[in-house]
């Protein structure tokens, strides 16, 4: 993975932000006597220095700023959790704006908006603490990203700049392929970098080593199964033969680096699905980009949104792409076209349309960019649409928000137990998440409650891991810490007496080895002794399975089952995987599978 010269992005400025430390062009340390600004000059001691506070997507930050005679001289983050490839690239590249320009009158980063507002309010509040006026600085000229040219041809334009996109664009490159990667919003990453990242992949090394019996054909079942058997058998046994052949690219290829534990999710008979080293599927995405922006041949373009599919006869020829920032549009004359551009969470009206129960009523874990882009150009195209009715709520989610929740991963450790209002299982809570949502839904207030306690949590260290995610959840109540049951049971009016001897009904459970309410099918933890934790949470839109219909090569298909000539789709916008459900961490297998073949195919059509 070396020899690659670097290549700078296109239509996103220099900024390459890929690691957790926030070097941030211009910004040397707080308190520091001279610093290079963005420019290159030099500040002189005398200048005076302020520190703000942001309030971003994953907790508070801080900025320190230093002024000179009234120019900033530099800008730097002195701590911050937001997401790895989104938050952090955001407050690099609104660094360099507002340092290189001398104003705060800049817009917020697309896909990193919370991250980018938070940002720019902190940076006003350290300018005010330095003396200056924040209200002038936002009055200044206005300072946009300078936008560079796409290539007006390539031999292989993928549209998305998630998982399945880098795996098509990075394969195909390194097939000796002209590649330029679209991405519509300011960051990399979708719904990939918002992801946990886990991955079922039978056979892997964790599974040799502890003696784990698996196989492709079991992962094949347990999906086959868990979507009602309506996916397409064919499509799900590439999924599975490929899945540990692409954890392996991505260890490899990637750069990933994984945590010596396996998690066990609804639906799967056995433990079998890996996890990155930060727990965060940013963990694969930052790795990624920076992996892709060393591949010459390999044009990575963000603020690009594909707009529409140029056909020449029945092959697809080109892609119209429009700039986000300035609105000018073009189009690249391609050989083959990827679509990765994700699924249609986001997008009510879709989701509205192929099933009027996945109304405003329910929230969303997906990112702002998933809102079906690459169907509805698929469509238009000639491709045939599958499976679109079946959209997928995860259980356990923000009730306020609709975000996934990390800190609830302790349920697949096999150390908590979900309650009801009236201090009830209800459920089994490693059943599937389709079987899961309808029946939280069913519970009092639609709500449900994860308990667990301290001894549980501290060997799956999710608490350290998600520290920002918890601190959070902790300010706004919706997870209470207590020493007894009655503690954490009052915020929420959940029947404390009751849920005792739920508890102590548990730890016989656990005791006896078996479970006869609900055939509990994951290890049996007992929850004995405080302090205890309880959680609120409810189902949000996580998932579409529906979309383009592929075959096992990734062609996109027309009505007719033929394929299109020259077009291709991965991920979350292809359809007919997963049928009804999608079982937890199939997602990843599917996409870095299908990524890379359609890549691929994608390349040697190209030739």
């Amino acid at each position: 993975m070396t020899g690659f010269s670097r290549r700078q992005f296109i239509a996103g400025g220099a900024v390459a932000a890929l690691g957790g430390t926030l070097a941030l062009a211009g910004c040397a340390p707080s308190g520091q006597g001279s610093s290079k600004s963005a420019s290159g000059s030099s500040s002189t001691d005398g200048g005076r220095a302020g520190v703000g506070t942001g309030m971003g997507k994953h907790g508070a930050f801080n900025v320190s700023v230093q002024v000179t005679g009234g120019h900033l001289d530099h800008i730097a983050v002195l701590d911050s959790r937001e997401t790895p490839g989104m938050g952090d690239v955001a407050m690099e590249e609104l660094t360099q704006l507002i340092v290189d320009n001398q104003t705060l009158n800049v817009d917020t980063v697309s896909g990193a908006t919370l991250s980018s507002m938070a940002f720019i309010g902190a940076v006003g509040d350290a300018l005010e603490q330095a003396g200056e006026d924040a209200g002038d600085w936002k009055k200044r000229d206005k300072a946009t990203p300078a936008q560079a040219e796409l290539p007006a041809s390539a031999d292989v334009v993928v549209i998305g700049g998630g998982g399945a996109g880098f795996a098509a664009a990075i394969t195909a490159a390194n097939e000796g392929k002209s590649v330029v990667l679209l991405e519509k919003m300011g960051v990399f990453g979708g719904d990939t970098a918002l992801s946990g990242g886990e991955m079922a992949a039978p056979g892997n090394w964790i599974q040799v080593q502890e003696g784990i019996a698996d196989s492709p054909e079991a992962l094949a079942e347990d999906m086959l199964v868990g979507g009602d058997n309506v996916g397409d058998p064919a499509l799900v046994k590439i999924i599975a033969e490929g899945a540990l052949d692409s954890s392996q690219w991505l260890t490899f290829e990637g750069g990933v680096s994984w945590k010596h534990d396996l998690m066990q999710f609804g639906g799967h008979n056995t433990k079998r699905s890996i996890i990155p080293i930060t727990h965060s599927g940013s963990e694969m995405t930052t790795k990624l980009t920076k992996r892709a922006s060393e591949i010459d041949a390999l044009t990575l373009a963000k603020n690009s949104q594909a707009t529409e599919l140029v056909k020449s006869g029945d092959a697809v020829a080109g892609v119209k792409v429009k700039n986000t920032v300035t609105g000018n549009e073009t189009t690249i004359t391609c050989k083959a076209v990827v679509l990765a551009s994700g699924g249609f969470g986001s997008n009510i009206d879709m989701r509205v349309k192929y099933n009027p129960a996945m109304d405003e009523s329910i929230l969303s874990t997906d990112s702002v960019g998933a809102t079906g882009d690459g169907i509805t150009m698929g469509e238009a195209a000639g491709a045939n649409l599958i499976d679109m009715e079946y959209i997928q709520t995860y259980p356990v989610c923000d009730p306020e928000t609709g975000a996934l929740l990390y800190v609830g991963d302790v349920r697949l450790e096999s150390r908590a137990i979900m309650v009801n209002k009236e201090g009830k299982r209800f459920v089994e809570e490693l059943d599937r998440r389709d079987v899961l949502s309808n029946a939280i839904v069913k519970q009092t207030d639609g709500k449900a409650y994860l308990l667990f306690n301290q001894a549980n949590a501290d060997p799956t260290g999710l608490l350290e891991t998600h520290a920002d995610e918890y601190e959070n959840l902790e300010s706004r109540k919706i997870i209470v810490k207590g020493d007894t049951l009655e503690a954490v049971c009052e915020p929420f009016g959940v029947d404390a007496a009751e849920l005792a001897k739920t508890v102590e009904q548990w730890n016989q459970y656990c005791k006896d080895g078996k479970d006869p309410e609900f055939n509990f099918r994951g290890d049996f933890n007992a929850i004995e002794g405080g302090p205890y934790y309880l959680m609120a949470y409810k189902p949000a839109v996580h998932y579409t399975m529906g979309g383009l219909h592929i075959n096992t090569d990734a062609q996109v298909l027309d009505n007719a089952d033929a394929p299109i000539p020259g077009l291709y789709a991965a991920g979350e916008v292809a359809g007919h995987k997963m049928g009804t459900n999608r079982l937890g961490s199939c997602s990843m297998s599917d996409i870095y599978t299908f990524g890379r073949i359609a890549g691929r195919n994608a390349a040697a059509f190209s030739a």
